[in-house]
């Protein structure tokens, strides 16, 4: 007869980061088959790359062998980018965490205080609780594509907000030709900055033209242009970690939720809590599908019949754009407008706000 496995045996081990800009506190702990948590005392580490090495040298010692080993670390800023590399490089099973989801696992303890220490080991407690996708590091690549897309929408919204506060100004009452001046030198150095990055993104995609070919079928969708089939590759990192369309739609915080208590009910949301660029991506190429893509055109129509606002039509086309560029994506192919497949025909849901 085989043998049982003690209920005090390890069954996972892992390590909490809360991290920062010139250190970070690890929390080792581990669960066992009795469900019962168990943590070591929280110790703090340079965030740099000795730092990193100490880090292994000290959970080599806090590992209880046997159990597999995860680390978790919440996606503060880039603080925590230069960890997740090292520990991606040296074969370590890591999970990184939007902070949102972090703060509501916090809100369903009994935890009250926050610091360092109790935030280290309150990941290190989400992450014995929860299964955690594995963090997967962009190519090379899709990293500086990201960069690239990321600097781009800063350039692009500075030269908007300029060209507003120059018409402001050049429209006030007795404005400096001086001041006028500099704010047409602002607004010239930024077209040459955009001219200079839009070369460098075409160089990119010069030197990989694999990458360059799977964007151009993004841009087959009628209304999706370059620009944001970079932007929706970036941001997602290829679609890598994406598993369906509504853990995409999550992340984009495209998904609808509904808030219901009793005899309240409150009209259907679109969540916003997802990568706020994406959205902004996605905003204009669903405007200008919905002039030269009939079957946009059509989708809009029928949710219009039901809603007496456009905002929420424009949201779905918004998520349908999404979901095309990953279906696309993953089948490497070019857009079919003629392909409808029959499980969406009759779900088309929308927010009402």
């Amino acid at each position: 007869m085989a043998a049982f496995p003690s209920p005090t045996a390890p069954l996972k081990c892992v390590v909490g980061i809360d991290i920062a800009k010139d250190s970070f506190v690890a929390c080792v702990g581990h669960a066992t088959l009795s469900q019962q948590l168990h943590f070591g005392k929280e110790t703090t580490f340079a965030n740099s790359v000795s730092g990193f090495a100490a880090l292994l040298s000290w959970v080599v010692k806090q590992h209880v062998s046997g159990s597999p080993l995860w680390f978790v670390v919440e996606a503060t800023g880039v603080y925590y980018e230069e960890l997740a590399y090292f520990l991606a490089d040296n074969q370590q099973l890591l999970s990184v965490l939007l902070p949102n989801k972090v703060k509501h696992f916090a809100r369903s303890t009994e935890l009250k205080s926050k610091t360092d220490q109790l935030d280290a080991r309150l990941l290190c407690r989400l992450g014995l609780e929860r299964a955690l996708p594995a963090w997967q590091p962009p190519t090379p690549a899709l990293r500086q594509l990201r960069a690239l897309a990321r600097e781009r929408q800063v350039l692009v919204r500075q030269a908007a907000q300029l060209k507003i506060r120059a018409h402001a100004y050049q429209h006030s009452y007795q404005p400096d030709s001086r001041t006028l001046g500099r704010l047409a030198a602002q607004q010239q150095l930024l077209v040459s900055q955009l001219k200079a990055l839009d070369q460098d993104l075409a160089d990119l995609l010069k030197a990989e033209p694999e990458l360059a070919r799977k964007l151009s079928q993004l841009t087959s969708i009628p209304g999706v242009g370059l620009t944001t089939a970079i932007v929706v590759v970036a941001e997602t990192n290829g679609f890598i970690l994406v598993e369906n369309e509504r853990q995409l739609a999550s992340y984009a915080g495209l998904d609808v939720v509904q808030r219901q208590s009793g005899l309240s009910a409150h009209a259907t949301r679109i969540s916003r809590r997802g990568n706020v660029r994406l959205r902004t991506a996605l905003y204009l190429p669903a405007v200008s599908s919905l002039r030269y893509n009939p079957q946009q055109i059509a989708f809009y129509a029928r949710l219009r019949a039901r809603q007496p606002s456009g905002k929420p039509g424009v949201i779905a086309v918004m998520r349908k754009l999404l979901v095309l560029c990953y279906s696309l994506w993953k089948n490497d192919c070019v857009y079919d407008p003629h392909y409808h497949p029959a499980h969406l025909a009759e779900k088309e849901i929308a927010p009402t706000a």
